[in-house]
């Protein structure tokens, strides 16, 4: 005898599941937030840290406290490169495209149901708006979870950071709209030499993305459009 299945049971059991997967993925962003909050705010571990790495970085991209707001800018660019390229390769663009087209389709729907006034259509779609988030935030899930130890990195770059700076004797800079510019000096809610790396991640991981993107995509492209069309299809 085959056994029926109550679709609304197993819908509950799958947001079970979901909302399992999405507290355990909330626990470990919250370690990370702990963890970087005793980095950056206990001195000693974090001299102590930023000490190593500039061993490290100071030869490199240190040029001895002579050019700080490029010191800075390249310490972005490197974050932004060592994150761009993983963050490409661990996304799903086909869940992330049918999680878009998912969610345009419904709201299409939601608003031809509201024109219409057809209730018992908006009863049903307010049921399924909800599994329909929970879709989404999983897919940006998965693929921001592999990332974690990634931002590792990013977070010792800017431990190495303020050791830099904490030793810089000199934090004044001149840029061609204002002179004078303390590093340090605070610009909304964060200090200016944040604002500079970040704009350089920011930047050159949109730009490492865009070109990846368009490499593979382009690629994936011309091996299609070389495929005979009976290629990759089963006689069922």
């Amino acid at each position: 005898m085959t056994e029926v299945k109550d679709p609304n049971m197993e819908r509950m059991a799958r947001q079970k599941e979901m909302q399992k997967k999405m507290l355990k993925f909330q626990g470990m962003y919250f370690l990370m937030f702990i963890f970087s909050i005793v980095i950056i705010y206990v001195t000693a571990i974090r001299d102590a840290i930023g000490g190593v790495f500039q061993f490290a970085l100071g030869p490199l991209i240190g040029f001895n406290y002579s050019y700080p707001v490029l010191t800075i800018a390249l310490s972005g660019i490197l974050t932004g490169i060592v994150s761009g390229i993983p963050r490409y390769f661990f996304t799903d663009w086909l869940k992330i495209g049918k999680a878009q087209n998912r969610a345009q389709a419904f709201r299409k729907a939601q608003n031809e149901a509201f024109r219409a006034n057809d209730r018992d259509k908006m009863n049903k779609l307010r049921k399924m708006q909800q599994e329909s988030m929970m879709d989404q935030q999983m897919v940006q899930m998965s693929s921001t979870a592999p990332l974690i130890i990634l931002s590792m990195f990013t977070l010792l770059i800017f431990v190495w950071l303020y050791f830099f700076l904490a030793h810089l004797s000199f934090p004044y800079v001149s840029f061609p709209w204002a002179s004078n510019v303390n590093l340090n000096s605070v610009v909304g809610f964060f200090p200016s030499w944040i604002i500079i790396s970040f704009i350089s991640n920011m930047v050159v991981g949109y730009m490492i993305t865009m070109i990846i993107k368009y490499i593979d995509f382009s690629y994936q492209l011309r091996k299609y459009e070389g495929m005979n069309p009976s290629e990759g299809l089963t006689v069922q």
